[in-house]
């Protein structure tokens, strides 16, 4: 150690003995500025052994001196070997402070060290701090360490002024993940989608079951962005969520259970297919029910369906024979193809509503399968050449082709019709392919042009490109719902030049609210037909 340099400690020292703080100060900072950087740090190490009044000297020196901390990190090491040595001191040390400066350094020692045990005199700090950077920090200290005394005392800068205060608050909620704070949290929403999503988020990263049930609450939700952030967070979630989103299909609410259903189809998971099949056995009344339970039996995987195929391919919905036969078809078994030929063979049932269903859901399976059953392969043929639209005609082409049946294509070619004059152009935006399929084979039969979508951000990308006359969507998508899509054509078009039908299962009024604010022209429900979207154009579109 050089003479200067312990000179600088020997009046270090003295200051320090003398408990003149601003003494310190300038004898810290001659010490720093000293030339030899080892000669320095063994000073610094020296001084660890002069004071525990230390840690009061070096807080506000190092507050004040950061750059001089990064040229020395012993000087901060020094610092918290004495923090943890006699934390209640640093407690004492932030509760009397007035200078922001200090007090966010004070922050600052208290989260790289996760003191638990200062979090206390964080909460009480809080509420005698008016600097909204220092709250944000203080704030974003709890968030690390994990951990408050009162989640209440952070309950009112979840309603504060500024958005950056809000985000910490439920950041730091979040990491506590409470019932205390995840209720506060579920209290916060519902009115700014941005910070719903963070809170969703909060939910889904905690995942216990209390948050989980939380978001199985926002499948009930009239808010649709709500709704919809929570479905994919619960998507996301997995199998872990299914034991309790399962409890939401024996609710008397029939939106809460279409929601349910399309999350579990999402979820992929074959424990699913059981309450589903269960909740078809109860024969639910609603059409949207039952669609939906086929849709999402559709998308999982099971070796073991033994789906109601009387109920199922007969149903009086012609939406839910389409749904179901997309099911049986995604699993396909011997057993379930001797099942379809008994249905079809049957006077009982409705063959041709059955064939319908087969042909328009483009059930490929099914339909090789009967291939080999010469009447049943006839009606077929029959209504994929003289009904189906020609996108359908070319899935059976390529269908035949694939399975070395090119023998057969000459006899599901339509024959030429004469061009028809241009009629409307329509899109229909809708985030399941089962309902594009539906839109398709309606519109079709209405004889209109029409335009299919399964993203939002693709229709909107058409309407700038290729303007319709009309458009249909569905309210609950992700990323982008209905509402949100109608707001953002509603910047361009008007709804005289452009009218906008929802669609929509759901029955709540304040989505329809929100949906006509936003500039719906109308909104209808599901399941729907050729008729209901014939009546719909009619009421709302005006020819020029």
């Amino acid at each position: 150690m050089s003479n200067n340099v312990e000179a600088i400690l020997n009046q270090l020292r003295g200051v320090i003995a003398n408990g003149d703080s601003e003494g310190v100060g300038v004898w810290l900072t001659d010490l720093v500025n000293e030339p030899g950087k080892e000669a320095v740090n063994d000073a610094i190490r020296e001084l660890g052994r002069i004071d525990a009044n230390l840690i009061m000297y070096l807080t506000h020196f190092i507050a004040y001196n950061r750059a001089a901390a990064t040229q020395y990190p012993l000087l901060e090491d020094l610092l918290f070997e004495q923090i943890l040595a006699s934390p209640d001191m640093l407690v004492e040390i932030l509760s009397s402070s007035s200078d922001v400066n200090e007090i966010a350094y004070y922050v600052h020692c208290i989260e790289a060290l996760a003191m638990e045990s200062a979090t206390l005199g964080l909460e009480t700090k809080l509420a005698e701090v008016s600097d909204e950077g220092l709250l944000i920090a203080m704030l974003g200290a709890i968030n690390k360490i994990g951990f408050c005394h009162n989640s209440q005392n952070l309950a009112d800068y979840l309603y504060a002024s500024n958005r950056d205060i809000i985000a910490a608050a439920i950041g730091a909620l979040g990491s506590i993940g409470s019932h205390d704070a995840v209720q506060l949290l579920s209290d916060r929403m519902g009115t700014d989608s941005e910070l719903d999503r963070l809170i969703l988020d909060q939910f889904a990263g905690i995942q216990d079951q209390f948050c989980i049930e939380k978001l199985s609450e926002t499948l009930a939700s009239h808010i649709t962005h709500v709704r919809n952030y929570g479905k994919a967070k619960l998507a996301e979630m997995g199998a872990k969520a299914i034991p309790v989103i399962i409890e939401n299909l024996g609710s008397d609410d029939p939106d809460l259970v279409v929601h349910t259903l399309n999350v579990l189809g999402d979820i992929f998971d074959e424990s699913a297919v059981k309450p589903i099949k269960n909740l078809l056995h109860n024969h639910p009344a609603d059409a949207n029910i039952r669609f939906a339970a086929y849709e999402s039996l559709g998308r999982l995987p099971s070796q073991k369906v033994a789906l109601a195929l009387a109920e199922g391919l007969n149903d009086k919905d012609d939406n839910v024979r389409l749904a179901a036969s997309r099911a049986i078809n995604n699993n396909y078994s011997r057993m379930l193809g001797v099942g379809v030929k008994n249905l079809l063979r049957s006077a009982v049932f409705d063959s041709e509503k059955i064939i319908a269903a087969i042909v328009e859901s483009e059930s490929d399976n099914i339909f090789l399968d009967l291939l080999g059953e010469e009447e049943v392969r006839n009606a077929l043929f029959t209504y994929i050449r003289e009904q189906a639209h020609s996108d359908v005609v070319k899935f059976f082409n390529v269908i035949l082709a694939k399975n070395d049946r090119g023998d057969l294509l000459s006899f599901i070619q339509p024959e030429q019709q004469p061009e028809k004059k241009a009629k409307i152009l329509i899109y229909a935006i809708d985030d399941s392919r089962m309902v594009l399929n539906i839109y398709r084979s309606a519109l079709h039969k209405l004889g209109y042009e029409f335009k299919l979508f399964e993203f939002p951000e693709t229709a909107l990308k058409n309407i700038e490109e290729d303007k319709p006359e009309f458009v249909f969507t569905d309210m609950n998508m992700p990323l982008i719902s209905g509402i949100d899509l109608t707001r953002k054509i509603r910047e361009t078009h008007s709804a005289e030049e452009l009218p906008i039908v929802m669609v929509t299962t759901q029955s709540e009024s304040d989505s329809k609210d929100d949906a006509l604010a936003a500039g719906v022209s109308e909104v209808i429900g599901k399941p729907f037909g050729a008729d209901a979207l014939k009546q719909a154009i009619e009421r709302n579109y005006k020819p020029t």
